[in-house]
């Protein structure tokens, strides 16, 4: 038989007890509830400075806070992916890294502050920089299987040009004459611009330049293009072809820009993040600046990037250690 006043107790308990036991949910913070900043490893205007600018506004309207730029130069982009690799792990401050700050400088420098793939949490790249063979007007090559001949008529005689010792157009000759087994003598210019000048003025024979550097004067005949380095032609320069086509592969040296925070920042922050970011590609302020720049949007979403940077890493070590190159 139940006893009631058993049952009565009980039931007085547990209604007792209940506000103890069963805890209300503690609702989460808007994410993000401020601006997030993003790191330029370079000096404003440009390529990687104008693409940051492009990307943040749409990005910001996505998440609904404010997208602020700080550029912030040094050692080959390594002041400021160090800065954001010591961040706080909250998605608040993040590098806008390239093939440089998570490619090369690894090899380049030995005591680096940080690990390309190990010191950060990799969000998605959002573009690539093709980079054009280009020979001074008078050199006597129109393809660039003639210049390897030409070269090796003439081993270490000819020089060519890069955008700085270190730089994606120094690293992109440095693997073209391993591939091609040639030889050159460099000499390294500070940016693209003092570059493109002495190119057309005939001062240096060759070397590898971002489109975006070169392309007024290869339009104006000033220069002429043999071929891209990258697996795929530009569709601004469709009829120029890839160095693959024109007889010499496995020189795939686009310079490329992918967005990195601190390592162990939350994965569902990162999600946010890399979704805002493949919407602003389709921003037609985000294309006119990529158009005019003659950048090429490459969306790699996050899953892909780990391996991505490491095989980077790996290619551009081999490239370094072979060429026996030093930082500045």
């Amino acid at each position: 038989m139940i006893d009631r006043r058993k049952l009565v107790l009980g039931a007085t308990g547990a209604a007792l007890l209940g506000p103890a036991l069963v805890r209300p949910a503690v609702a989460q913070p808007a994410w993000p509830a401020r601006p997030i900043t993003v790191v330029v490893p370079y000096p404003p205007a440009g390529s990687v400075d104008l693409v940051a600018r492009a990307i943040g506004e749409p990005m910001g309207r996505t998440l609904g806070q404010p997208v602020v730029v700080e550029n912030r130069g040094g050692s080959g982009g390594s002041v400021a992916a160090q800065a954001v690799a010591i961040a706080d792990p909250d998605g608040y401050r993040l590098v806008l890294g390239t093939q440089q700050t998570h490619g090369t400088n690894e090899s380049l420098y030995p005591t680096l502050g940080y690990r390309a793939v190990e010191s950060f949490s990799p969000i998605c790249q959002v573009c690539t920089v093709p980079h054009a063979l280009v020979v001074k007007k008078t050199l006597p090559v129109t393809t660039a299987t003639e210049l390897v001949a030409l070269l090796k008529r003439e081993p270490g005689k000819l020089n060519y040009g890069s955008t700085g010792n270190g730089s994606s157009s120094h690293l992109a000759c440095e693997l073209f004459k391993i591939k091609a087994g040639v030889e050159a003598q460099h000499v390294p210019y500070r940016g693209g611009g003092p570059l493109a000048q002495d190119l057309m003025a005939g001062v240096v024979d060759f070397g590898f330049i971002a489109v975006a550097n070169i392309r007024g004067q290869l339009e104006g005949g000033l220069v002429r293009a043999l071929a891209i380095a990258s697996s795929k032609r530009v569709p601004l320069m469709p009829d120029i072809p890839t160095l693959a086509e024109a007889g010499v592969p496995d020189v795939d040296a686009d310079a490329w820009f992918a967005y990195f925070a601190p390592a162990k920042t939350p994965p569902e922050r990162i999600a946010l993040m890399a979704s805002a970011i493949e919407g602003a590609l389709s921003a037609d302020l985000v294309r006119e600046t990529f158009d005019k720049n003659a950048v090429v949007a490459r969306f790699r979403p996050t899953p892909e990037m780990p391996a991505f940077v490491a095989a980077e890493v790996k290619k551009w070590a081999e490239v370094v250690r072979l060429a026996n190159l030093k930082p500045e």
